[in-house]
């Protein structure tokens, strides 16, 4: 997958669960947000990690 597709598919599906998780939120479940926070940075840090792999290779293979 592209950088620039994965980026685009990333950013879309966190709006996603967020749209999901604050529609939970509103009909009257408990959300821990901690965890929310948590699953959000680390996707983003695997993501950045993903990312600097595909620069790598692009620039040393």
């Amino acid at each position: 997958m592209e950088p620039f597709t994965f980026g685009i598919v990333f950013v879309s599906v966190s709006g996603a669960v967020l749209v999901f998780i604050t529609i939970l939120e509103s009909v009257g479940f408990k959300i821990n947000e901690l965890a929310v926070k948590l699953a959000l940075e680390t996707t983003k840090f695997g993501a950045i990690l993903w990312f600097l792999y595909k620069l790598y290779s692009v620039f040393f293979f």
